[in-house]
């Protein structure tokens, strides 16, 4: 590692003296949020200290020196607090202070408050200590590039105060999910990360070697199957918020690790399913937004989205129908075939079933043009082996997708609870693994037995809670709100 020369030297000064640059501990009386708060409440507008041997501690963002006189903008939590250092009161040390303390420097400091003859709340300094001694000298915010701030975070949070509100704002939607659940029930539930046999979804797995066993075995792509088996078990309402991998894509709204909040509810189906997910979603908006609303810009065009209003409820032929300007039901495969061609598409693993076709021409021809909250039902059979069929419209499955602001938020069944059906599916897709879909569930042994043991009516939901959060942020890219996205090994290795 290159360290900054002039910084080190300081370091090594300081040793040879004797101080430790990297103390275990320093007692502070209040952080500076609190000291900002206690000004306020206190009404002072005093230019004579009106608060006497406070303490507290930050990060050194600027120092403005004039001659036996620094101010020093010290922040901490996002707080900023300036910081008044002389002669006058620190004598010998002040010398030392201009000499040993620089921008990103984390220090101590203890003194009085008072307000400058412009208005500041400002700390005059009468004993400091140095807490750790920053090796590298901060960054110039203004050059950083968004491919730097995604893989040196830690910088990004220091420095950007849109990212640090990002985060914020993301922890405190998680809370809201988790306060809305318990109200209602739910219990909080934990389920592998490792499994031997990876489902819940249709996606690439990340594959690892267990020594222990000599098996392999896979990260989770969902937390489905593993919820599934606590239903069984009588647990009636269960969810679980936890991080997911797909060997998929790098782009604006994916990410190979993402965090999934997946719950079932036991004797219910998808039509309650979908009023849980749209009081939940209001809920959560109601407490992060200022007035339920977000703006959203796609495709260069700015649009504004009301999450007061009821959100819509559409089934998958009839908005597609709508697009095509014809019934999708009354067209044939080799129509359905002939437009995915047109528009240089292929369904899922290059497999050219009736229902695959009709689900990839939505995703591309659709599903981005939905802006306002909008639930889209019942699916083909074939875009899933987990969903139950539904009650009246054969070839269908009961489940659901929320799309909002051209984004799929939410995915929810009423799920399988056949084991003879789920035997078959699962076999089905096996099959279709052979011939070259990737994505095709693998067969769960385990979890068809378990169905054998009676599984009761049950309704389930996955929401992908990194599109939620950028949603609720108004951020462009999935990478601003997940706090460290994946990005390339060599550019975190990468100087400024």
């Amino acid at each position: 590692m290159k360290w900054d020369e002039e910084r080190l030297k300081v370091l090594r000064e300081l040793v040879e003296r004797g101080i430790n640059p990297y103390p275990h501990k320093f007692n502070y009386s209040n952080s500076i949020a609190e000291i900002r708060e206690l000004a306020k409440k206190l009404q002072n507008k005093s230019h004579d200290p009106f608060v006497f041997d406070i303490s507290t501690v930050g990060r050194v963002a600027n120092v403005r020196r004039h001659g036996k006189a620094t101010f020093v903008d010290l922040f901490d939590e996002g707080e900023r607090l300036q910081v008044y250092a002389r002669v006058n009161e620190l004598g010998k040390k002040y010398d030392e202070f201009l000499r040993v303390i620089g921008r990103g420097d984390i220090i101590g400091v203890k003194g009085d408050l008072f307000y400058t003859l412009k208005g500041e709340l400002t700390l005059k300094v009468k004993e400091y200590q140095l807490l750790s001694k920053a090796l590298l000298e901060p960054p110039d915010w203004s050059k950083l590039t968004a491919e730097f701030r995604y893989a040196h975070r830690y910088i990004d949070f220091l420095y950007n105060k849109a990212a640090r509100r990002a985060m914020l704002k993301r922890f405190n939607i998680i809370k809201e999910i988790r306060s809305y659940l318990y109200e209602k029930g739910f219990v909080e539930v934990e389920t592998p990360i490792l499994q031997p046999v990876y489902g819940g979804a249709l996606a690439k797995p990340f594959k690892t070697h267990i020594n222990a066993l000599d098996e392999d075995w896979y990260l989770r792509i969902s937390l489905e199957l593993y919820l599934k088996r606590y239903i069984i078990g009588g647990f009636n309402k269960v969810f679980e918020i936890g991080k997911v991998f797909r060997n998929e894509d790098i782009d604006a709204t994916h990410n190979p690790e993402f965090t999934m909040l997946e719950l079932y509810w036991a004797y219910a189906d998808y039509n309650d399913i979908m009023k849980l997910t749209e009081d939940l979603i209001k809920k959560v908006a109601k407490v992060v937004l200022d007035d339920m609303r977000v703006k959203k810009s796609i495709n260069g065009k700015e649009y504004e989205i009301n999450f007061k209003a009821p959100f819509k409820k559409v089934s998958m032929i009839d908005s597609l129908s709508q697009v095509l300007g014809k019934d999708v039901e009354k067209m044939s495969d080799d129509e359905l075939k002939r437009i995915l061609d047109e528009i240089g598409q292929k369904p899922r693993g290059n497999l050219y079933l009736r229902g695959l076709m009709i689900e990839k021409l939505f995703d591309k021809l659709v599903a981005d043009n939905i802006i306002e909250p909008t639930f889209v039902v019942d699916y083909p059979i074939e875009t899933t082996p987990l969903c139950k069929p539904h009650r009246t419209k054969k070839g269908y499955v009961e489940r659901f997708e929320l799309y909002i602001g051209g984004m799929e938020l939410a995915n929810a069944y009423t799920e399988l609870n056949d084991p003879l059906l789920q035997d078959r599916l699962f076999k089905a897709e096996v099959e279709m693994m052979k011939k070259g879909d990737e994505e095709a569930h693998p067969y769960d042994f385990d979890f068809v037995k378990a169905l054998g043991y009676a599984m009761p009516p049950t309704g389930g939901l996955g929401v992908g809670v990194d599109r939620l959060v950028m949603l609720f942020t108004e951020d462009y890219s999935i990478k601003e709100v997940i706090p460290f996205p994946m990005i390339s090994s060599k550019l975190t290795e990468k100087d400024l």
